[in-house]
């Protein structure tokens, strides 16, 4: 199942890192919720294997170590997200389709 695309009304914000929205119930390590808002990222979802930083062209994302996650132990931030020039390139090379690029 990929990310909610209307996490932003079907969600509340629980918390902000490193100046990135939390979105969603957070109960580590199992549970991580979204982080994000233009560019978004469920951390439930993310694989970790890095092709959103191999296809961003203006450097979005960083990773972020998450122990104990099943799926990955490392997710993708989306801290420069203010950046983005809306390519899609990371929403559309996501295999879990754990993106929402919102634009506006």
């Amino acid at each position: 199942m990929p990310i909610d695309p209307d996490f932003q009304k079907n969600l509340k914000v629980t918390g902000e890192e490193k100046g990135v929205k939390v979105w969603g119930e957070i109960k580590p390590p199992e549970k991580l919720g979204i982080r994000g808002t233009i560019v978004a990222v469920d951390w439930d979802l993310c694989n970790g294997d890095e092709v959103c930083i191999s296809t961003c062209p203006v450097n979005v994302f960083e990773m972020v170590d998450t122990p104990g996650h099943p799926i990955s132990e490392t997710k993708s931030n989306p801290i420069n997200e203010a950046e983005c020039i809306f390519c899609m390139a990371c929403e559309v090379q996501c295999s879990e389709q754990a993106i929402k690029v919102t634009e506006g």
